[in-house]
């Protein structure tokens, strides 16, 4: 069985650092990271992220979108359209 699991991201920040992730969100699927994006990632636009789960096929995994944010300049992590898809 094959599984994926996509969405689009849209990072908009105020951020200037070209160096510092100061804004991060992680993507896990249960205890295993997925991805992680930051300030750094700023970007125009959606971008489409796709994963393969075939790995967690006949189990129950949380997926789960963690977001930390610093106490200064605003990162935005705009998530739209999430999907799993089996096949």
């Amino acid at each position: 069985c094959k599984a994926s699991f996509t969405f689009y991201l849209h990072i908009d920040t105020a951020e200037t650092t070209t160096s510092t992730a100061y804004d991060k969100l992680t993507v896990t699927a249960g205890t295993t990271t997925l991805a992680s994006y930051s300030n750094l990632n700023k970007a125009t636009g959606y971008t489409q992220k796709t994963f393969d789960l075939s790995s967690f096929a006949g189990t129950t995994v949380a997926l789960k979108f963690s977001g930390v944010e610093d106490s200064s300049l605003q990162t935005s992590f705009v998530v739209d359209d999430t999907a799993v898809t089996t096949s």
